[in-house]
């Protein structure tokens, strides 16, 4: 069956509305409040508003429609706006129209190929995703089949799995028993700074109990020493792991910071893009969870390679924000060797409105008395109209 058409989309679905006021305004008045690569700059405190460096929602996020010649049509997603739509009109459909959509490992390599003289990067890959998830839906649409089971997976086997935030109490009335904190301090603000960060992680400990995973996100905040500091420091409350420490780009200075502290589960991969960092990463053998990103590192198709270099290396995968799409839900599911899934903020809402009222594309799931099941229609089960996602360029 033949590719026919590849091309970038606006998003323009009918948005879920809220009914549920919100019960109690956070107290960062609608900041992010966690450390940020600007940590070093400023101290862990440093505050930005949600998206503040960002275009607005229709104008960052990039939706992919990939037609075959019978008319059947799959989606894919991933955001950056502008840059990652062009990328997708101007360079990867061009060498995919007139190819059989079956061939989706060659699809795949052929667009990585294209892209790697500008280097297959955070945009790039960016704009692979979006294709790549099209193409596995429309695979799906083709065979009638979810795209879990394509990828010999099963739903019969429920996941853990996890909620990410700094509004713990809020996450414990919504039904989940998994929690992930994020740092708010950094490396400038010294001692001071480490203990506020026990504080609060002793805290939640004391709230949750020891039944429940706890993790620290420091979101690329911290360098190394402060890290180490950090890690005996939370020794008694036993986190799962600790995640994205240091800058993305940085490897060499995991392979040292894995030589400080040894005994500490070091998590990180949502900022990595393609297959190759989390390859030498297994190699070095620094990281004991990878986190890629489904709609940033390339899509299902390097997703699957992660998970694979992932289990020889005896690592585990946890998607980054897996939760929030019927993508990372399906690969979730379809892929033994990821454990558990992360629900973050395109899944948590406002403290006191339920989940179902959280926006999202039709036909995405929401957790549900501590679970959360992937769609069992064909392709990757979204209940979308091909008119809400009009050309991106005019």
């Amino acid at each position: 069956m033949k590719i026919t058409s590849v091309i970038a989309t606006k998003i323009e679905y009918p948005k879920i509305k809220q009914k549920t006021s919100p019960r109690k305004i956070d107290k960062f008045n609608g900041q992010i409040a966690l450390g940020t690569p600007m940590s070093k700059n400023f101290g862990g405190r440093y505050f930005h508003k949600e998206n503040s460096h960002n275009p607005s929602f229709n104008e960052r996020n990039v939706g992919c429609i990939v037609t075959c010649e019978d008319g059947t049509w799959g989606f894919g997603f991933s955001d950056r706006g502008a840059i990652t739509a062009s990328i997708i009109n101007d360079y990867l459909a061009p060498n995919i129209i007139g190819r059989n959509v079956f061939e989706s490992e060659k699809l795949f390599d052929i667009m990585s190929r294209t892209l790697s003289p500008v280097g297959a990067n955070s945009f790039s890959s960016r704009a692979l995703s979006a294709v790549d998830l099209a193409i596995w839906d429309l695979k799906g649409k083709l065979l009638e089949k979810p795209v879990y089971e394509l990828l010999g997976g099963s739903i019969t086997e429920k996941l853990p799995i996890y909620a990410s935030s700094n509004n713990t109490e809020w996450l414990k009335e919504l039904g989940f028993n998994n929690f992930k904190r994020f740092a708010s301090w950094g490396p400038r603000d010294g001692i001071r700074g480490l203990n506020k960060i026990e504080k609060e992680i002793s805290d939640t400990r004391d709230l949750i109990g020891y039944d429940s995973e706890l993790m620290l996100d420091c979101w690329l905040s911290l360098d190394i020493e402060s890290t180490v500091k950090l890690s005996e420091r939370l020794k008694p409350y036993k986190l799962k792991w600790i995640e994205d420490a240091l800058i993305s780009e940085s490897i060499t200075q995991y392979e040292i910071l894995r030589s400080r502290i040894p005994s500490e589960t070091l998590a990180t991969g949502e900022h990595w893009y393609t297959v190759y960092p989390f390859f030498h990463a297994a190699s070095k053998g620094i990281i004991d969870i990878f986190q890629p990103d489904i709609i940033w590192v390339g899509g299902l198709t390097p997703t699957i390679k992660i998970v694979h270099i992932a289990e020889s290396a005896g690592i585990d995968v946890i998607l980054h924000g897996g939760g929030g799409t019927v993508f990372g839900q399906h690969a979730s599911y379809g892929l033994t060797g990821i454990p558990m899934i992360e629900c973050s903020g395109p899944v948590i809402t406002s403290i006191g409105v339920p989940l179902n009222e959280k926006d999202r594309f039709p036909g995405t799931p929401v957790p549900n008395e501590g679970t959360l099941i992937p769609p069992s229609a064909p392709g990757f089960g979204l209940e979308i109209k091909k008119e809400w996602f009009p050309p991106f360029f005019n």
